[in-house]
């Protein structure tokens, strides 16, 4: 009989550590970081083993669209699994006589289970080609264990969490916190306990895996239109039935790295001066060389480092669940795009390393999924965005042509034109009926979406990726100065008398597009 599942949701409640249970925790934390790394090279040995093996090979000489054999196929596999002990319950029996050592006086049966699961999930992605290595954990680089369940030896009592003869209350003050205390109200499934550095320090939390949805701030509304979602590397376009929006995506915390680039360059420079004979006269490494020597200064200096790598995450994910929340406003049923966010890396590395894309639209699809929601992200090739009008026409553009321009009279930004579009794809097509009778009401919305993103800039640059800047200018006073008009700027219809000037600023129009 299958599992009964339900919803599930985190709640994370920081907690009070002696240094004398510190001591414990850590050393439990290298034994379990040991254990890991050992059931991972054993599980790499068996898939090693499995794949050279002649079963295995005739197994996959079999085509998987040949119907006549294919359960022939999932026989030769189960047996080439079944041969060298390739599964999760033979790899938690090696667990058991790895445990038999050193390791017991640390780690429980039912953590040390968890680790197997784990480690054989890692593998069982380079198994089936979901990823090319497993990563060992290098030191102190295991940062969280968990029970299976809260009749583990990991549970939560009440107030605290007691692991294997300790206790690790609960920091007081956080029953104040309305998240905290509405989750403490349900249902723990597992523990799971989690260690951080912060300012060159140790700090233990508890997750606690609760049954039931998560909690929901009063001032997070959600919204029930179909919203339309434009990704890129460095901008995010999305839009609804009554609200459109075109802004930089994760700006503010572009700007705060500039201070780890200061630290990075600080630190290669205290390497080179501690290392002077592993570089040329040139300031060249020089191969096979490694430079060992830290001295005081360059370790404390990497801790900052650190330390300012994990402010960034931690700004990062605020930024990121503050604009999930601005969507979820709109609407809980979301269109984007199927994107390769790593495909992104090899064009545009460094914005999408310190923005993290892929990251946003994961927890947005979470978001959604909780609300009731979906994410629905459709097929590039089949659609085209970027590329075609409501119209039905078709307008191949580069990658810096950054305004959509159609013989029908249609000329908006693109992404927000492309995030428009994508409110109409059912089933990766295009319904460009429902969008061109849809179109006559929300160009008014996308017009004003363009010209508010303007203001964004706050004196800086317009970012080119925005594409040129809109203003809207009375043809009665077109001919005198700026400074001479005295008609202030709306957006009109395009059938009216006005024109649309399109230039980057702070230089003059470079064109006229007529109404």
């Amino acid at each position: 009989m299958s599992r009964r599942l339900s919803p599930s949701f985190i709640c994370e409640i920081p907690l009070r550590v002696t240094r004398f249970n510190a001591k414990i925790l850590n050393a439990r934390f290298e034994a379990a970081r040991r254990m890991y790394n050992a059931l991972l090279g054993e599980g790499m040995r068996r898939l090693r083993l499995m794949r050279q093996s002649k079963v295995y090979q005739q197994a996959r000489a079999v085509s998987p669209t040949d119907r006549l054999r294919s359960h022939e196929r999932m026989r030769l596999f189960k047996q080439a699994r079944d041969t060298y002990g390739f599964s999760e319950y033979a790899l938690s029996r090696y667990a058991t006589q790895v445990r038999h050592s050193w390791l017991d006086e640390h780690l429980d049966a039912h953590t040390v289970q968890k680790l197997t699961q784990r480690a054989f999930g890692a593998v069982s992605r380079v198994a089936y080609g979901k990823a090319k290595k497993v990563r060992f954990k290098g030191k102190r680089g295991l940062h969280s264990v968990e029970g299976k369940s809260q009749g583990s030896a990991i549970k939560w009592k009440d107030d605290h969490v007691v692991w294997s003869g300790i206790r690790l209350p609960m920091v007081k003050e956080t029953l104040n916190d309305p998240v905290i205390a509405y989750g403490l109200t349900h249902r723990v499934k597992y523990v799971r306990l989690v260690r951080r550095v912060i300012n060159g320090k140790d700090r233990f939390c508890a997750q606690l895996i609760l049954e039931g949805k998560p909690y929901q701030k009063p001032e997070h509304t959600i919204g029930t239109e179909v919203v339309g979602l434009d990704m890129g590397p460095s901008t995010l376009a999305y839009v609804g039935e009554t609200q459109a929006v075109l802004t930089l995506f994760c700006e503010p915390i572009v700007r705060n790295h500039q201070e780890i680039r200061r630290q990075q360059r600080h630190i290669d420079r205290q390497r080179r001066a501690n290392n002077p004979d592993c570089y040329d006269e040139l300031g060249r490494a020089i191969k096979g060389k490694h430079p060992s020597k830290k001295s005081r200064r360059l370790k404390v200096s990497q801790g900052t480092l650190s330390e300012l790598f994990r402010q960034e995450a931690a700004y990062r994910k605020t930024l990121h669940g503050q604009l999930a929340n601005q969507i979820l406003s709109v609407g809980v049923r979301i269109k984007t795009e199927n994107i390769s966010y790593k495909a992104f890396q090899k064009s545009f590395g460094k914005s999408v390393g310190v923005r993290a894309p892929g990251m946003f639209v994961a927890m947005l699809k979470r978001k959604a999924e909780s609300a009731g929601g979906e994410v629905d992200a459709f097929n590039t090739r089949t659609t085209a965005l970027s590329q075609v009008c409501h119209c039905g026409e078709r307008h191949k553009k580069p990658l810096k042509q950054r305004v959509h321009e159609c013989t029908c009279g249609v000329v908006m930004q693109r992404d927000l034109y492309s995030a428009y579009l994508a409110r109409f794809v059912e089933d990766n097509v295009l319904h460009a009926t429902k969008s061109s009778q849809a179109w006559s009401g929300a160009e008014s919305l996308l017009r004003a979406a363009w010209r508010n993103s303007q203001q964004l800039a706050s004196g800086r640059a317009i970012p080119a990726s925005f594409g040129p800047a809109l203003r809207v200018v009375s043809v009665q006073s077109a001919g005198r100065s700026q400074s001479e008009s005295s008609e202030k700027e709306s957006l009109i219809e395009r059938k009216s008398l006005d024109v649309v000037v399109f230039g980057r600023e702070p230089i003059r129009a470079q064109s006229i597009i007529s109404s």
